[in-house]
């Protein structure tokens, strides 16, 4: 059930079920509801297609939590970067083996360590994807005894508790993508951590307006993204884990 509430939440899943079910009607049916309901499809296209309308849903998110402030981030005794998508594909090189927000991610966590180089890098998300990034992060020049890898985290929320115990009162930089941040910071909140954010991975800009209006398969990605957020904020706010 979760799963399928997952995929209907997203405009595109949405959009391509009115449009196959109004294909559906019209072929079989032979009823002008089957034309209406397709048109459904097209509506959700040009709305959550558009760039404002996607840059607003999406910017509310990435814009909601800012940075911590660079004295702040002195005070730091750890990284914690959290896993995006990966896969351990021996026809691709280590760089390929991630998607480009988990390489932002990671990229972001090796610049951090450059300018402190005494701090733990611990690396959470589940099975290969956290050894992939770990090996990448260990291929950029961080020292492997620096290192700790969760593999055994399936989510956000996992995260948090698997890693509370570890990170203890320290202080620590919270590396994930800016869009995601409000709910990692509030899933390691609640586990009684310390984190100070550093978004990014940013998609869109702080004005919506500052993007093209015609709709377009990007920016509905970017709608996506933004609803399956929100509605994860949702269920871990039910849950009562942020």
């Amino acid at each position: 059930m979760e799963v399928i509430a997952k995929y209907l939440v997203l405009p595109s899943s949405l959009m391509t079920i009115s449009l196959l079910a109004g294909l559906v009607l019209l072929l079989f049916r032979r009823t002008k509801r089957g034309l209406w309901v397709g048109l459904g499809g097209v509506v959700i296209y040009l709305v959550f297609g558009a760039g404002p309308l996607s840059f607003l849903l999406l910017g509310a998110l990435e814009f909601r939590i800012p940075p911590a402030d660079p004295t702040e981030r002195e005070k730091a005794e750890a990284i914690v970067v959290l896993a995006g998508y990966g896969e351990a594909d021996p026809d691709h090189p280590l760089s390929s083996r991630v998607n480009g927000t988990s390489a932002i991610r990671l990229l972001e966590t090796v610049m951090l360590y450059k300018s402190r180089p005494t701090t733990t890098v611990f690396v959470s998300g589940y099975d290969d994807v956290a050894r992939i990034m770990r090996d990448i992060i260990v291929s950029a020049g961080v020292p492997d005894d620096q290192v700790i890898t969760d593999a055994a985290s399936k989510n956000t929320y996992e995260s948090a508790v698997h890693l509370a115990p570890m990170l203890g009162n320290k202080r620590f930089l919270l590396v994930t993508s800016a869009g995601h941040m409000p709910r990692a910071m509030g899933v390691f909140l609640k586990a009684g951590t310390h984190p100070l954010p550093v978004p990014t991975d940013y998609m869109t800009k702080r004005n919506p307006l500052a993007t093209t209006y015609l709709p377009s398969p990007l920016h509905l990605h970017y709608s996506d993204l933004a609803m399956s957020e929100y509605a994860a904020l949702a269920w871990y706010s039910l849950k009562g884990r942020v």
